[in-house]
């Protein structure tokens, strides 16, 4: 078994810049992937899994918004969501998650566990901060869709409405920013089986190496 620590900075774009930090292997092999994706359409999508009361999954397709660092120097995933979703509910009851971001140019796969944090309105500091620049890099057609009368239920009228006309006076309060704080990551090439995984100390911030193929 080999081991091997590294620290867990990364940049709060979606190709994350290069630091000085002494970077994970996975963020690494990451950046490499987001760059050879870079431009396709849908690389962004990922897929996320909650569970519900009942102990019940529940996975769903979200954007990755990019990276952010954390006041305490520590790793979040950005994505964003309506408050008034289920898997707000879900993640009320269970901030425990399961990300999987497959990208199809380099047949890669990434399997991230973690705990998800949500930011509203209410926010304080860089968190507040944060959400707030995400929302003003929204298109006006993204940020129309928090303005919809509830989410998931079907409006006819939808497809006339000028998204335009938009007025944005700063994010409502039903636009939530999502940050998926990892625990551990297992990478899979399924060109030649190629595996690594990674757990994150939280005691130290840092991450380990547990396998790598």
């Amino acid at each position: 078994m080999m081991m091997r620590l590294c620290h867990s900075r990364m940049a709060s774009s979606l190709a994350p810049r290069q630091s000085g930090s002494n970077h994970c292997q996975w963020f690494e092999k990451i950046k490499v992937s987001i760059e050879e994706s870079h431009g396709i359409r849908g690389g962004n999508y990922v897929q996320l899994a909650t569970v519900d009361s009942d102990g019940l999954p529940h996975c769903r397709t979200v954007v990755f918004r990019g990276f952010f660092d954390m006041p305490s120097g520590d790793l979040a995933m950005k994505m964003i969501t309506d408050s008034r979703s289920d898997k707000v509910h879900q993640i009320q009851h269970s901030p425990f998650c399961e990300m999987v971001w497959w990208f199809s140019q380099t047949s890669e796969q990434y399997r991230i566990a973690g705990h998800l944090e949500v930011v509203p309105s209410d926010a304080d500091g860089a968190l507040l901060l944060a959400r707030t620049e995400q929302w003003n890099a929204l298109s006006d057609a993204a940020k129309a869709q928090f303005y919809w009368p509830h989410p998931g239920v079907y409006d006819p009228h939808v497809a006339s409405r000028d998204t335009n006309a938009v007025e944005d006076g700063g994010p409502p309060t039903s636009f939530l920013l999502v940050l998926l704080h990892p625990t551990m990551v297992k990478y899979l090439r399924l060109t030649d089986n190629a595996t690594l995984n990674e757990v994150y100390l939280p005691s130290t911030r840092t991450w380990e190496r547990l396998s790598y193929m």
